[in-house]
C-alpha cells in the first residue's frame, strides 16, 4: 500500500510547528496557532490569523514544512 500525500493548499486550516513572526504587532505566534491559507506559493503558503469572530488579524507566509494540516478543504 502507498503512501497518500495530503499536500496543503487554499483554504485548509493548518497548525504553525514552531513559532512564526508577527507581521503585525511585536512577536510571534505561538507553536499551535491555527489560522487559514488564503494564498499557495508552492513550497510557502500565505497563512490568514483570525479572531473568533472572523476577523484578521495578521498575514504571515509560512514555509510548508512548518505547517501541520488541521482541516483539509482544498
Amino acid at each position: 500500500m502507498s503512501a497518500v500525500e495530503h499536500a496543503i493548499g487554499e483554504v485548509d486550516v493548518v497548525a504553525f510547528e514552531r513559532p512564526i513572526k508577527k507581521i503585525e504587532g511585536d512577536g510571534n505566534w505561538p507553536t499551535g496557532t491555527e489560522g487559514t491559507v488564503v494564498s499557495d506559493y508552492g513550497d510557502h503558503k500565505e497563512v490568514e490569523i483570525s479572531n473568533d469572530s472572523g476577523e484578521a488579524l495578521d498575514y504571515v507566509i509560512v514555509p510548508v514544512e512548518q505547517l501541520k494540516l488541521i482541516e483539509k478543504h482544498s
